[in-house]
């Protein structure tokens, strides 16, 4: 009985942080670069601990009832491309990422929806940003562009009134990387792992387009109406063992 309120309660949580990721997931729909996360749920890593203290034993609390809240992963799938037009839109066609300098070291991001920061526009020699203002990265250092005309061609020159100023400093990393969200649409890998060499990056950049998130709207609302049906689920089984439990104390016990 008392497992059985332990599972019930287990599955409310469990589906409350699950709609939480998915709200933030439709949050980020309109977000250029927008990386969603993924719920993932899990019991093994907690059996294995009772396990080891001697407590899986039939019955003991939590021996097989347990189920993790939802850690969750991010999703690296790249989104679709959307032509603005503008110059300092940049997105990349292909696996990697534009690398940004932030207070906390280089960061990375698919999100190109760059600026040049006012104070250095004023100067005449303005840093291209991003909408947070941290720099980004070309192979020197940040990018300063001096001039009226910027292009950016498909391997990531950078020309400034027809000369060549700099090249984007793009990044990537080996397959399986798991990389962790720093807020501001940035992103550094989960763990230390160095970056792939600048010659094994395949990525084109597109100058005048935006990586749109990686969200579909129709999968995040139908998982949303799942987790919601889950939740009510795990609610009515909780009352009824509650019930349960009420009848076992207040009537069965007396007798």
């Amino acid at each position: 009985m008392i497992r059985g309120l332990y599972s019930s309660a287990n599955g409310l949580l469990v589906q409350s942080a699950r709609t939480d990721v998915i709200s933030s997931n439709l949050a980020g729909l309109s977000v250029p670069g927008f990386r969603r996360d993924v719920p993932v749920v899990t019991a093994f890593p907690r059996a294995l601990q009772y396990a080891a203290r001697g407590r899986a034993a039939a019955g003991a609390p939590g021996s097989s009832s347990i189920v993790l809240a939802p850690e969750t992963s991010v999703d690296l799938q790249p989104g679709a491309l959307r032509s603005t037009g503008a110059p300092f839109d940049l997105a990349l066609d292909g696996p990697g990422y534009f690398s940004v300098q932030t207070p906390a070291g280089e960061a990375y991001t698919r999100s190109g929806a760059f600026r040049l920061d006012a104070a250095g526009r004023q100067a005449g020699l303005a840093a291209l940003v991003t909408q947070s203002g941290h720099p980004v990265l070309g192979q020197t250092g940040p990018i300063r562009i001096s001039g009226a005309e910027f292009e950016v061609l498909d391997n990531g020159d950078i020309l400034v009134d027809g000369a060549r100023v700099d090249r984007l400093k793009l990044a990537d990393f080996p397959t399986g990387t798991q990389m962790q969200k720093l807020g501001d649409g940035l992103l550094r890998p989960l763990r230390p792992v160095a970056p792939l060499p600048a010659a094994g990056i395949s990525a084109t950049v597109r100058q005048g387009y935006l990586e749109e998130a990686n969200v579909n709207a129709v999968s995040e609302l139908a998982a949303m109406i799942s987790a919601l049906r889950s939740f009510e689920a795990s609610q009515r089984a909780l009352h009824a063992a509650d019930q349960t439990l009420d009848k076992v104390i207040n009537e069965i016990g007396r007798t």
